[in-house]
């Protein structure tokens, strides 16, 4: 398998694997639908601080994620772009960008997001949540090209928005760390609990918790002992409120952007210790935790920057959440809205021999899926059955980070204009934050040294998780060890004591829910997985990065 891979960049010059968000292989359906909606938002999202970049281009090779920052006076195919032309673009932009600071843009975005676009995304999950097993032939085939296009649209809508949700948060910390000399985890501090999507007590499940705290009975049947299919079946009869929750959140993917990936409600385990987790935190903490954070560094702050301090970090809480809730009411809802109907439609085709098991499907593209509705005889069964076993495989060798001539240096922001230096440095430093990982593994045989994620430091047994099944092996006090973290992970966020991951840098995932939840996290350390993966006892320090090993 390994050998007979070839890596040829998906285009001219330099690309990096997203390992933070795509770390295994796609299938072919992601491939074909997600790109073209990426590129068109991260198009709109730059124009509209007028950055120097034109699109953060996306391809894929051997079914892995790979970027690329392409630059507004990028040589295009008639050659160079006119100087005289690049020089007007240039002022252009950095009017736009003056524009965008001074408007202060992103919250009209906010409004936008929470009075329209968000209310609409969800109507239409809701509209397209439907019983497929009670849709014949014809309607199921309609109803997939319906729920293909809402990813399209989906996948568009969650990157239009990427430098509103970014831009004013790597502002804030260019800034802050300037003026305290603090480390980036120390200043993520400050938006602990402004992101209450990341938390394990998410908003459409409060007026459920509510109902929970009082009734009693209700709790019982919860932390029962029975199967979660059976205890959620117990407490939606019982609590209205559960199964209002249910109904809003179970065609989202628990983890990851692919088809491949189950639906919450196909893992009944995970709501059930969602409402567990939820119940037994102080959803309060967080937001203490963030004021004292604030007082402590506004503090070490100059006292002519301390009013910039404040307008700074309360721009950058405002957009906070955005991060988060772009996928989460996004594409992640609709990919799983996509899964239920191909999986309705594999059962319907194991039903008369045409694939051997339902999940076969998922590994058909957009047009040999359009032929297994019209009763196509290709692909077979078999190749169906093996591009799945391909894909895992691939998975498991892994991609090169880099593919192409190396990356050139960035830019030095410092001879940019005042207004387009500053939004160029603060989505570099997100992005970087969001994709960068260390270059190399570092540390020996018994110390570990990744990316700092949240401060702390803890010691407890290593749980080596690979899978989202692998999460509910989950024991009291573990250090979660994974390859990367999603939201699947906040069903069981409550038992783990740190986490230790092999991708993302100080704004991925296992950064952001490690400091909502108060717990250490070291992540970015590439192999953190395989070098831990004998280890029974681990020392998690996420301030300096680093986990030793003591078992």
């Amino acid at each position: 398998m390994e050998s007979a891979l070839t890596w040829e960049p998906p285009g001219p010059g330099p690309w990096q694997q997203d390992s933070a968000h795509n770390p295994v292989a796609q299938t072919l359906l992601m491939q074909q639908v997600y790109p073209a909606g990426f590129n068109r938002g991260f198009e709109e999202t730059f124009a509209a601080f007028g950055l120097l970049l034109d699109r953060l281009a996306m391809g894929a090779v051997n079914g892995f994620t790979y970027h690329q920052p392409q630059p507004f006076d990028m040589p295009g195919p008639d050659g160079p772009r006119d100087p005289e032309w690049i020089g007007a673009e240039f002022g252009r932009r950095v009017g736009v960008a003056a524009q965008a600071l001074e408007g202060r843009i992103w919250r009209d975005v906010m409004r936008r997001w929470d009075d329209e676009i968000k209310p609409t995304a969800i109507a239409r999950h809701r509209q397209l949540d439907v019983d497929v097993s009670a849709l014949d032939d014809a309607q199921l085939r309609e109803h997939f090209e319906d729920c293909a296009a809402h990813v399209a649209d989906m996948v568009y809508q969650h990157h239009r928005f990427n430098a509103h949700a970014l831009i004013p948060v790597g502002d804030f910390l260019l800034n802050a760390a300037g003026w305290t000399r603090q480390p980036v985890a120390a200043l993520l501090a400050v938006f602990d609990g402004y992101s209450p999507v990341s938390n394990v007590a998410a908003p459409e499940m409060q007026p459920a918790l509510a109902a929970l705290r009082n009734d009693s009975e209700a709790r019982d049947i919860l932390f029962g002992s029975g199967e979660a299919a059976d205890v959620l079946a117990g407490l939606r009869e019982r609590v209205p409120e559960v199964g209002d929750y249910v109904d809003a959140v179970h065609f989202r993917v628990l983890e990851g952007f692919d088809i491949c990936n189950p639906t919450i409600g196909e893992r009944p385990v995970s709501l059930v210790g969602r409402m567990q987790c939820a119940l037994q935190i102080d959803t309060g903490d967080a937001l203490r935790r963030s004021a004292a954070a604030a007082a402590e560094l506004r503090a070490m702050v100059p006292a002519e920057h301390q009013g910039s301090f404040d307008d700074l970090m309360g721009e950058a809480r405002l957009v906070y959440r955005l991060r988060d809730e772009r996928g989460l009411y996004s594409e992640i809802s609709a990919i799983g809205l996509v899964r239920l109907t191909l999986l309705e439609l594999g059962r319907r085709l194991e039903h008369i021999g045409r694939v051997k098991v339902p999940d076969d499907v998922l590994d058909a593209s957009l047009d040999e899926i359009r032929g297994l509705f019209a009763g196509a005889g290709t692909p077979t069964a078999h190749e169906l059955h093996e591009r799945g076993i391909d894909r895992l495989n691939r998975t498991l060798i892994g991609a090169p980070r880099h593919l192409g001539p190396p990356p050139p240096p960035p830019p030095p922001v410092d001879m940019l204009p005042p207004p387009m230096a500053r939004v160029m440095s603060a989505m570099g430093f997100i992005i970087d934050g969001v994709l960068g990982e260390m270059e190399h593994p570092e540390g020996d045989d018994s110390v570990i040294v990744g990316i700092p994620g949240a401060q702390g430091t803890y010691e407890g047994a290593v749980r080596l998780v690979r899978s989202v099944d692998d999460l509910f092996d989950l024991e009291q006090g573990d250090v979660l060890v994974a390859p990367t973290t999603g939201e699947a992970f906040n069903s069981m966020l409550h038992l783990v004591g740190a986490i230790v991951t092999d991708h993302g840098s100080f704004a991925s995932h296992a950064a952001i829910v490690s400091r909502e939840m108060g717990i250490p996290a070291v992540v970015g350390t590439i192999d953190g997985t395989r070098r831990l993966a004998a280890a029974k006892r681990v020392r998690v320090d996420g301030g300096s990065g680093r986990v030793t090993i003591l078992e």
